[in-house]
């Protein structure tokens, strides 16, 4: 640990008021050892590479203690920011005598008040203990017991802390590289009344420079060092240190004879290198100023790094938001059938055809599609999704090939590059390509035959290695023979076709993807799940990733029917099934009418609805009762409450009423 000399005349409050004030700074990271002259014995060495004095006189005192390595430095001092305040409250023209323990500090502490821009008072120095009876106030740091008795006010301003300039020759001196210590003495010099405030100013603005210097060589992929003129590193970033043994501080040198003979030189530009089973490019370059070099900056490339540059460009184009997120492994599914379209599409992936995805809306066909991208050789470059359908013919078509500058009204001055430029070595999507207007089918087509684009108002043609992936809801096969779309482009695209499976034909993972939808743990009643396995689903799994949204908005526990949105419960049930076997048996008449007399009384019993519908013998109640008991329409109790019906009774009601009444 670097250590410091500090010495005082005597032992006390001074002195560790000093060590506090250091540490303040340095934060015990430099050793800091108290030297006292009256304790002093000729021949003793200090052996501190830095000694701090109180005067320019002890300076002078001091140095037959010094050792030949070590610096003497006079501490200058100054006041706290806060202590001024009340300073700058005593009147104007007011005499002051300003009060320390020695005639030498009692001078500094007057020439300090002055130079730190206190002009308002007429400060008078207390020496030789002469009587100043006009003087009523006295200005003194830490010196109580020092000041006259006929003084009437005292102002403590505290003892007098180190100011900032000290602070700067300490570092320099102990050649301190520390963000923290830097950090600290920012802080500090917030809070004192610097006797040189361009110091100050020019500290802060050296700090910050500094910081900037650091964030910028961090933003490089290349380990990066500079070093000075004796060949010591000044400054590295993380990447250098991660790869490197070397630290701040110490000389520029490798294990390493033929990396040290290429860093003799001067310039170096690209001079490759092996180094730890790593292959390096380096680059050496003079810092110069006012003509005089100061140092080097020195950088290492990874060369395998080099075949990383390319994906980085795509890599910037994927920031964009032209990126496929999605993979097969994310694919929920326990469907034989769809098991069966993901073994063909990861077939499909490796090679550079064209694919054709057909299904019905909501069935997953982008999530396919970005899955065979980044299960492809060409998973590092680009994913651009465009919909067909979403954009006018004039819009589509500059969003998709670009344009030149002026191409139209409303043009970018500067053009604008298109989609498939961007995708380039990647995949473009082309989703709802049904829709796509029959001029943009023909230039299409030319990219699908010739791998090459023209932009808007541009006779240049554009080479571009792009996968294109179509998809559609609708049945392409027919819009061609209605003259809606181009048969040469439809056989263009139905090269590697997949066919997705609606979610009706994937029951088995309606529940399993329902439950990956939704936010937290939700129970399901069975006549819910029923439902949800006999319904049609015409908006596939986006529908159900709806029916999830609403239930976890609704915060529901335990869903019943009931819970459920209107329309599902509408279109949802079906109960031919239990209507076939109610008509085998009853007329359907008579059950209905049992069924709204329960609902009405709330829960009745056998006598009670054999009284109130009177053509229906009890002995028939009792049949038809334990028949939809049977089938899960009513709950039997005992006692007062009867029977009463339920969920399941109640949509029975509803489908009879709708669909049969």
């Amino acid at each position: 640990m670097k250590s410091i000399a500090l010495v005082t005349n005597r032992k006390g409050p001074l002195s560790e008021f000093l060590c506090e004030n250091l540490n303040e700074v340095l934060d015990n990271k430099v050793k800091i050892n108290k030297y006292y002259l009256y304790q002093m014995k000729d021949g003793e060495i200090i052996n501190d590479k830095v000694i701090l004095v109180m005067i320019d006189e002890k300076a002078y005192e001091i140095q037959k203690y010094a050792s030949k390595e070590s610096t003497i430095i006079v501490i200058e001092r100054t006041l706290r920011e806060k202590e001024i305040y009340k300073i700058a409250a005593i009147p104007n023209d007011t005499k002051v005598l300003v009060v320390n323990d020695t005639k030498e500090t009692t001078i500094e502490t007057v020439n300090l008040l002055h130079s730190i821009g206190i002009s308002h008072l007429k400060l008078i120095p207390y020496l030789d203990n002469k009587v100043y009876e006009d003087i009523k106030v006295a200005i003194t740091p830490g010196e109580r017991d020092k000041v006259p008795d006929f003084i009437e006010t005292i102002i403590d301003v505290g003892h007098r802390c180190i100011d900032i300039a000290t602070f700067l020759k300490i570092i320099n001196c102990l050649d301190i590289h520390d963000r923290e210590i830097e950090e600290n003495l920012i802080k500090y010099s917030e809070g004192i009344i610097s006797k040189d405030m361009g110091i100050k100013k020019q500290y802060m603005d050296l700090f910050i420079k500094g910081q900037q210097l650091e964030v910028l060589i961090e933003h490089t992929q290349d380990a990066i060092a500079i070093v000075d003129n004796e060949e010591k590193i000044v400054l590295t970033n993380s990447i250098f240190s991660n790869l490197f043994d070397f630290k701040i501080g110490n000389y520029f040198i490798f294990n390493n004879e033929e990396i040290n003979n290429v860093l003799k030189k001067d310039e170096i530009k690209g001079e490759i290198i092996k180094f730890r089973n790593q292959i390096f490019t380096i680059n050496k370059e003079p810092i110069k100023y006012l003509s005089y070099k100061s140092g080097y900056i020195i950088s290492f490339s990874d060369v395998t790094n080099i075949k990383r540059i390319e994906q980085n460009i795509s890599k910037k184009i994927r920031e964009k938001g032209f990126y496929a997120k999605y993979n097969f492994d994310m694919i929920i599914t326990n469907s034989q059938k769809m098991k069966e379209c993901i073994n063909i599409a990861k077939k499909i992936s490796k090679s550079d055809y064209t694919v054709l995805i057909t299904g019905e809306s909501g069935t997953g066909k982008e999530m396919i599609a970005q899955s065979i991208h980044n299960y492809s050789n060409r998973s590092l470059y680009p994913f651009v999704a465009v919909n067909c359908a979403a954009l006018p013919e004039n819009l589509l078509e500059s969003e998709l090939f670009g344009y030149e500058k002026g191409a139209f009204t409303g043009a970018l001055k500067e053009g604008k590059i298109g989609l498939f430029e961007i995708a380039n070595n990647g995949t473009i999507f082309l989703d709802e390509i049904g829709d796509m207007p029959l001029k943009l089918q023909t230039r299409l087509l030319m990219v699908l035959q010739e791998k090459q684009i023209m932009r808007v108002g541009s006779d240049n043609i554009i080479n571009v290695n792009v996968r294109v992936i179509a998809a559609t809801n609708k049945d392409l096969k027919k819009l061609v023979d209605n003259g809606l779309f181009r048969e040469d482009l439809y056989f263009r695209l139905n090269v590697l076709p997949i066919s997705l499976p609606p979610l009706r034909e994937r029951k088995e993972d309606i529940m399993p993807l329902l439950y990956s939808f939704l936010e937290r743990k939700i129970c399901f009643e069975s006549e819910v799940e029923n439902l949800f396995l006999n319904y049609r689903w015409p908006g596939n799994i986006r529908e159900l990733q709806n029916i999830a949204s609403y239930l976890n908005v609704m915060e529901f526990n335990n869903v019943t029917l009931n819970d459920l949105p209107q329309y599902i419960l509408n279109s949802g049930i079906n109960f031919n099934k239990e209507l076939d076997i109610i008509e085998n048996n009853y007329k359907i008449e008579k059950v209905i009418d049992i069924l709204d007399c329960i609902e009405k009384s709330e829960g009745a019993g056998r006598r009670c609805i054999s009284e109130r519908l009177s053509y229906i013998g009890e002995g028939e109640v009792r049949g038809i009762l334990d028949l939809l008991y049977d089938l899960g329409m009513i709950n039997k109790n005992k006692g007062r409450s009867g029977t009463k019906i339920n969920n399941k009774g109640i949509m029975f009601l509803n489908w009879i009423r709708n669909g049969i009444k």
